[in-house]
């Protein structure tokens, strides 16, 4: 998998994968920057989703605020 310049998408779903096999996000994302570039996960959301968990993330972003 690699989006255009292989740095975010692509790297959520790789560090995600990482993840479900066992490492825990910070090594995760580390690994991936590691490997693919220092500029890799550079979206602050995207390196949220997987400190918070991709599931609970989407449960989170489904919610309404009522005022």
């Amino acid at each position: 998998m690699r989006c255009r310049s292989g740095y975010n998408r692509s790297g959520l779903v790789v560090a995600q994968t990482l993840i479900e096999l066992g490492q825990n996000s910070t090594t995760a994302i580390a690994l991936i920057r590691q490997k693919r570039s220092p500029w890799a996960l550079n979206n602050q959301t995207f390196e949220q989703y997987l400190n918070t968990g991709i599931d609970i993330a989407y449960l989170l972003t489904g919610l309404e605020t009522h005022t």
